[in-house]
């Protein structure tokens, strides 16, 4: 039997950040300060649309950040219920692959409740234009 490999799984990953994803299968809220510079994205393996957020995002990473200074990192949901109580994402997680924006550890900005791809172009750019902080 093949082992899952949740990188791959996730589907395809720009070239630019293939080596800036990092997958957590379990986080809690201090995730966030180990973000530097990027993006973390919760994924919900069974929800159609956090698959397709997943794509739009990756999408969106190659177009607006082709040298890749965004660091990404994927938590799945089951294995994150810390981040449903902390007050960056409180009553925003469904399993809809939502998103926070991070700098300096802190988030900036995050998509917000349901499926919500038409913020990711905007809050990516706002996040490249604010400067790397590392």
């Amino acid at each position: 039997m093949e082992v899952f490999d949740p990188i791959r799984g996730l589907g395809e990953i720009p070239a630019s950040h293939s080596g800036r994803v990092r997958f957590l299968p379990t986080a809690d809220r201090t995730v966030f300060s180990t973000i530097q510079f990027g993006v973390l994205f919760v994924m919900a393996w069974w929800s159609g649309h956090a698959r397709r957020g997943f794509a739009e995002l990756m999408r969106v990473l190659a177009a607006l950040d082709p040298g890749g200074r965004l660091e990404v990192v994927v938590v799945d949901t089951d294995g994150c219920p810390d981040l449903y109580e902390c007050p960056e994402f409180a009553g925003q997680l469904h399993g809809w692959g939502e998103v926070a924006w991070v700098r300096g550890g802190r988030v900036v900005n995050t998509s917000g409740v349901g499926y919500r791809p038409e913020c990711f172009e905007p809050f990516t750019r706002e996040l490249l234009t604010s400067g790397n902080p590392g």
